[in-house]
Parts: C-alpha cells; sequence; structure tokens
C-alpha cells in the first residue's frame, strides 16, 4: 500500500470517528479531531466556531439520532485532506427533529503530525 493509500484510509478512519462521536455525543473525542480554528459551515448557513460547536453538543441542544454516509471521495494534497461525501441523519436541534441530506466538503489539516478537521462546508442535496 502506498503513503498516499495509507493517508486516504487514515482519513477516511477519522471521519468514521468522527461521525460516531457525534450520534455518540462524545464531545471528548470531537475536542481531538477538531481544529482549534474550525469553521463549521451548516447547510442553513449558520456558521460555528469549535467552541459553538462543542457547546451546543455538550448541553444537549444538538443530539445526532442517525447518521449515514456515502458517495466518498478523499484528496489529499500535502498537508491538507479534503472529503467530500452525501450524509443523510436524523437529528433533534432545540427540541426540533430535523432530517438532513447534504453534500459535505470536510477539509483536514495535519497539523503537529495529527490529522483534525479544519472547515465544513455543507448544502442541501437539489430536489
Amino acid at each position: 500500500m502506498s503513503d498516499a493509500e495509507s493517508e486516504i484510509l487514515n482519513l477516511r478512519a477519522l471521519e468514521e470517528r468522527r461521525y460516531a462521536a457525534m450520534l455518540a455525543g462524545d464531545a471528548g473525542v470531537l475536542e481531538e479531531l477538531l481544529h482549534p480554528e474550525l469553521a463549521y459551515m451548516h447547510s442553513t448557513g449558520e456558521l460555528e466556531s469549535k467552541e459553538s460547536y462543542l457547546r451546543t453538543l455538550r448541553a444537549g441542544t444538538s443530539a445526532y439520532k442517525s447518521i449515514k454516509c456515502d458517495d466518498q471521495t478523499i484528496r489529499i494534497y500535502k498537508e491538507v485532506g479534503l472529503v467530500f461525501h452525501h450524509l443523510e441523519a436524523d437529528v433533534v436541534f432545540e427540541g426540533n427533529a430535523r432530517h438532513l441530506d447534504n453534500r459535505l466538503l470536510a477539509v483536514w489539516v495535519r497539523d503537529g503530525g495529527n490529522w483534525q478537521m479544519l472547515a465544513l462546508q455543507s448544502g442541501p442535496v437539489p430536489r
């Protein structure tokens, strides 16, 4: 296996770990995976920092009930990894249940030898 293939598998595993942590409400794992300068753009257009994203998760303001990802493509350019995929999720936000059907771009950077997610852009799948 080449180094590039190994890095792609590593990022795929990190994405799976991130989604498992979201489902479990495990802010500790997300604290480790998310870059301090995270910019998290929701499909609603709301932009959150790492601090605000983790705060809503810890407070129970947002809770993921199911997450399914498919159609994933990963590209690596030196210290930057781009993860494109389709996501369907059921989430409860401020007491309101929502079903998400989105395309995502997650940007990971290798910082100090470790990969962390620096940015996420989410948008609804056109109907």
